[in-house]
């Protein structure tokens, strides 16, 4: 059986944001805006384990909140399953913020990671699971 690090971070997803660009003094200077930034800082904070070295696979499930305009039927279908947030934030925009996240924290470089599998659901308690294993081929 594999080792499974696995952390979850109970806050609602952010998507990775496109770097914003400011001049000073003459020079252009890019930047990852604040609420990415402070998203990417709260999952580090929560990786208590040293970084590999090695080949790993990530498994990252977001649970997007349940909006709270939605009558109870439309909320119950979004907590069984029949309803999923098949809209913005795009996954691959969450990916990219989990993934820069533990780059340099869970593994020395997010190429590390040969093995991706992720998906996004409504949940009751809004947040993102992530889970890494040495990758073992086969």
């Amino acid at each position: 059986m594999s080792l499974i690090y696995s952390i979850r971070v109970d806050t609602a997803p952010v998507a990775k944001a496109r770097p914003r660009v400011t001049m000073r003094g003459g020079k252009a200077r890019a930047y990852t805006p604040k609420k990415s930034a402070d998203y990417e800082r709260l999952i580090a904070s929560h990786w208590h384990h040293a970084p590999t070295d090695k080949p790993v696979a990530l498994r990252i499930e977001f649970g997007m909140p349940i909006p709270a305009s939605w009558p109870k039927y439309r909320r119950t279908e979004a907590l069984q399953g029949s309803l999923l947030p098949a809209k913005k934030p795009d996954i691959d925009n969450l990916v990219k913020a989990v993934l820069d996240a533990l780059n340099g924290i869970a593994y020395n470089d997010d190429s590390q990671v040969v093995c991706l599998t992720s998906r996004k659901q409504y949940a009751a308690v809004p947040g993102v699971l992530i889970q890494i294993t040495p990758w073992v081929p086969g």
